[in-house]
């Protein structure tokens, strides 16, 4: 998907789909800067594991404890080993972004703030020459 047709094309995609696809984008961020470490799959199952509409509470209580949980908090230590000082800072604003996709709206009514979120995830991705999923 080129970048240009990116915003028209998701901003009217329902939550869960937009879950969905900011784990992708998180996946092609990972599979090409070859980052791979069991706490990056553990989040990517659970995004992708986004409740259709029950169990909301349930899910974003299981993220909150995984050990990568992009939530603003430090990532496992093996974890930061494997990627460089430079990287891991933009890594993390991509993991702490695909999983607000899912948050942002989650107990209220809909914003543009998941499509924004999204959006900047697309970017990043756009800037190191990452094709959109």
């Amino acid at each position: 998907m080129r970048i240009s047709d990116f915003f028209k094309e998701t901003a009217v995609l329902p939550s869960r789909d937009l879950q969905l696809y900011a784990s992708k984008c998180l996946q092609a961020y990972c599979k090409a800067k070859s980052i791979q470490h069991r706490s990056v799959d553990e989040l990517i199952a659970h995004l992708n594991n986004y409740p259709e509409r029950d169990n909301l509470v349930d899910w974003e209580r299981k993220g909150a404890g995984l050990s990568l949980n992009g939530r603003g908090d430090d990532m496992p230590q093996e974890l930061a080993l494997l990627i460089s000082p430079q990287e891991a800072e933009e890594f993390s604003y991509v993991v702490d972004r695909a999983v607000e996709v899912g948050i942002a709206d989650m107990y209220g009514a809909p914003t543009e703030r998941p499509v924004k979120f999204l959006g900047e995830i697309a970017l990043i991705l756009h800037r190191n020459n990452i094709d959109l999923p």
